[in-house]
């Protein structure tokens, strides 16, 4: 099974993506800073770009099955946003529009926004 992880480049992200390693799925992870994921590994397909942008999210989403979204506005609920405010909806809300198209079973979110 193929993952898309999303925010694997933050620090809950790096877990989930060495765990999904560790367990020996294949794993695309879109992420906006090639420089900010130091693993290397013959299941990880690096997509460098914004899952805000379609084009960017569609390549990513390349045969997957699942997509984990572990993705933040900012590194610290009480910091400045680094994104729009609206990243995270407007993301989720390409992925929706997508999911007919793909042969995609299930999303995870995890998220601390607001808390």
């Amino acid at each position: 099974m193929r993952l898309l992880i999303l925010g694997a480049s933050g620090r809950t992200g790096k877990y989930v993506l060495n765990e999904s390693l560790n367990r020996g799925y294949e794993v695309n992870f879109l992420v906006r800073n090639r420089k900010a994921i130091d693993i290397s590994n013959d299941r990880l397909n690096l997509i460098e770009g914004n899952p805000s942008d379609i084009k960017d999210l569609n390549k990513a989403l390349k045969d997957c099955h699942l997509i984990i979204n572990v993705s933040t506005e900012s590194d610290f609920p009480w910091s400045k946003l680094r994104s729009p405010s609206t990243f995270l909806s407007d993301v989720m809300g390409n992925i929706i529009e997508r999911l007919n198209q793909r042969s995609i079973q299930r999303i995870i979110v995890c998220t601390a926004w607001a808390v």
